[in-house]
């Protein structure tokens, strides 16, 4: 068996490192440790990942390849065209440290239930002096499900997919290179190719959460372009007024039960006050998209901002 693991990257050579330590750790016990290769996919112009992956300690060197085009679309279908030999795709974000058995669980899970895809959890790991009140809120804890439950799609920061989907399905689409949720997209696309996508709650990675993701704005703002690129993602494929109908009563459901909920938090505590505001960003999101309305949020990610290349938008329900 070959798998290619392969992280997309952009001037986050730091992250990157320890995304490397985590893989050099890996480990074996529930499959035969299988042919691996990781696989980089630089998508800074200057280069930045170059010396790192040069430096990098792992079992086997790794395949350094720079793509040119901005963006992480751009980027992931690099990674996919240049994994095309192998039988296996593992994707891991360059701000993610795996556990030891990450991928003896992935594959293990793939193999148990002959599943397609598999996605596994993605637990946040705090950098230092992070407000208190961003902890206890759990902003960035995602949800979780037994092994082995199917579902309708996942994320791409912590997933393994076997390559032969893409010649059938396609890569991302292009469309969603500004907006983000062309991995929700595409593996709501995979699903209704009648591939199986399911979970594995044992194959843990951890995902960096830097301090300026931290504060209120951004959990908000947050908000807002979930609930837009999944209108977006889900119109893209569900065309019939039946789905639309459907999204706009969600979306006007998140969005009024929001903005009540925030009133109330207002006397509650931050905590409440802000997850009832970010869900009635969501709502306003999913009614924007339903609109036709596209939020821009990468449109000049790179250029600004330090967090570099956009995390997997992937969720469990909205």
């Amino acid at each position: 068996m070959r798998v290619a693991i392969c992280m997309v990257t952009f001037r986050r050579t730091s992250l990157l490192q320890r995304a490397f330590a985590g893989v050099s750790r890996l480990k074996f016990c529930k499959v035969a440790a299988p042919e691996m290769e990781v696989i980089v996919v630089d998508n800074d112009p200057s280069r930045s990942a170059t010396c790192v992956c040069k430096r990098a300690v792992l079992p086997r060197p790794v395949r350094y390849v720079a793509e040119s085009r901005r963006g992480i679309v751009h980027a992931r279908n690099r990674a996919i065209a240049e994994a095309s030999g192998s039988e296996f795709l593992a994707f891991l974000d360059d701000d993610e440290v795996p556990s030891e058995f990450w991928l003896d669980e992935l594959l293990a899970t793939q193999a148990r239930f002959g599943a397609d895809v598999v996605a596994g959890p993605t637990r946040p790991l705090y950098e230092p002096g992070l407000p208190e009140w961003i902890r206890r809120g759990s902003f960035f804890e995602r949800p979780s499900h037994e092994t082995g439950t199917p579902l309708e799609f996942c994320a791409s920061g912590n997933v393994l997919v076997r390559t032969k989907v893409f010649p059938r399905v396609g890569k991302f689409d292009d469309n969603f290179q500004l907006t983000g949720g062309e991995d929700t997209q595409f593996f709501l696309r995979v699903r209704r190719a009648g591939y199986k996508i399911v979970w594995s709650n044992e194959a843990v990675v951890w995902e960096t959460v830097p301090r300026d993701r931290a504060t209120l704005n951004w959990i908000v703002r947050r908000g807002y372009q979930s609930g837009n690129s999944w209108s977006l993602a889900e119109m893209s494929i569900e065309t019939s007024l039946k789905y639309r109908a459907l999204r706009f009563c969600k979306g006007s459901t998140h969005f009024i039960a929001g903005l009540a909920g925030a009133v109330i938090g207002l006397f509650l505590g931050r905590i409440a006050f802000a997850k009832n505001l970010r869900r009635a960003s969501l709502g306003a999101g999913m009614l924007a998209g339903l609109a036709g309305k596209k939020y821009l949020a990468y449109q000049s990610a790179g250029s600004t901002s330090p967090s570099g290349v956009p995390e997997a938008s992937g969720r469990s329900s909205v």
